[in-house]
């Protein structure tokens, strides 16, 4: 509940902002977003990601869905903060890099398991 308050006191100083000094409210915007979200990530998120894990520590590859999950998200934020400030080529720009990454990622994540499953199937002929 404490957080739903905050960030009512956020958007009131936001829309007093955009009243009183509108040629600033996007640069203050972007620097309250990049402050909520450190404060976000901090507090709730990192802290649930790790509870989360401690429970299913022993299934594989659910950490790297889970941090895969997370960075996906992190990146869909940028790119709606990119698209809010008329930037829409970088935001696309900064999605099409975090698809290659996980992309990257787990190319080599599916190629280590084939690679085993090939050499078990070898070793059954």
């Amino acid at each position: 509940m404490t957080y739903v308050f905050y960030a009512v006191i956020l958007l009131l100083v936001l829309m007093l902002i955009k009243e009183s000094i509108n040629k600033l409210h996007g640069l203050i915007a972007v620097i309250f977003f990049f402050i909520l979200l450190h404060f976000l990530l901090s507090m709730m998120i990192i802290p649930f990601i790790e509870q989360l894990l401690s429970y299913v520590h022993s299934v594989p590859y659910v950490p790297q869905l889970v941090y895969s999950a997370l960075f996906y998200q992190l990146g869909s934020l940028f790119h709606k903060i990119f698209e809010e400030e008329e930037y829409e080529a970088i935001g696309e720009m900064v999605m099409i890099a975090i698809r290659i990454v996980l992309l990257a990622y787990w190319t080599a994540e599916v190629a280590k398991v084939l690679s085993n499953f090939s050499s078990i199937l070898q070793k059954l002929q």
